[in-house]
């Protein structure tokens, strides 16, 4: 299963990835809204971890410029807004789930896994 990873803290970014790969997902990693987009629009993947506050451009912005597209890959926004504002934003614009930082990274994974299952109607 591939997962694109849409984070500017290059530190979390490392530190997702590898959590990640060790739970056998292949990662592809970009640092800005407008790299991510391209990925989105070149590949197929799994689910999407989206951070709202990207250097380029925000994340509901991301998200919307997605879902106009008709792309429905399950997306998981990662920020640390964690006001109920942001995530009811985030929710009603197009995304799957909403986690916000600091997380357990149990919890990420298990919440991956299981927008995974649902995108797959299991």
């Amino acid at each position: 299963m591939r997962i694109l990873l849409i984070e500017d803290d290059k530190a979390l970014s490392g530190n997702i990835q590898e959590m990640l790969k060790s739970a056998s997902f292949v990662v592809d990693a970009c640092q800005s809204a407008t790299e991510g987009f391209e990925y989105a629009m070149a590949y197929e993947y799994s689910c999407v971890i989206l951070d709202l506050m990207l250097p380029d451009t925000d994340g509901y912005s991301w998200l919307q410029k997605l879902r106009d597209a008709k792309i429905n890959t399950p997306v998981l926004i990662l920020s640390g807004l964690s006001q109920k504002d942001n995530i009811i934003k985030g929710l009603g614009i197009g995304a799957d789930d909403y986690l916000t930082k600091p997380f357990d990274k149990r919890e990420l994974l298990a919440r991956i896994h299981a927008l995974i299952r649902r995108s797959k109607g299991l």
